[in-house]
This record gives structure tokens, sequence and C-alpha cells, in this order.
């Protein structure tokens, strides 16, 4: 199934670097990956292919990050 991910957070370093490691360790497959810095607030979207248990598991993940603020996670049926 194909996941879409957007996840705000403050601006830090490593941010995106610490979103693709969280994706990286649940070995998911990133169909496209992109952010936009705000001033002081990160957006950053992506999609991926994961079964259901484990796109909860990524959005858990990144809760955990330091400086994220909301995740939002949509399946595509």
């Amino acid at each position: 199934m194909t996941w879409k991910f957007h996840v705000f957070a403050t601006t830090q370093r490593r941010m995106y670097s610490r979103i693709l490691q969280v994706l990286e360790s649940q070995m998911v497959e990133v169909h496209s990956f992109a952010g936009e810095a705000r001033g002081a607030e990160i957006c950053v979207s992506f999609l991926v292919s994961s079964p259901d248990d484990k796109a909860y598991r990524i959005k858990t993940l990144l809760y955990g990050l330091e400086g994220v603020q909301h995740v939002k996670a949509f399946a595509d049926r």
C-alpha cells in the first residue's frame, strides 16, 4: 500500500537526514521526498510503499524525533 506523509517540525540541523534514517530503518520503498523550510519551521512530504502496521510504526518513530510537532499520514488505497 502507498502512504503519503506530511511532517511539520522546527528547523533543526539534520532534520531531513533524521527523517530519512527512520525510513531506512523500516526498509520501506521511498517514491518521493521533498522538504521546504519556512523560517523557523520545515514541512517534509514523502510517499512510501508500506504495509499498514509499518506505516503506523513510522508515524510513531517520527513523533520520537526532537523538533517534530505534527505528523499526518494518508493511505492511498
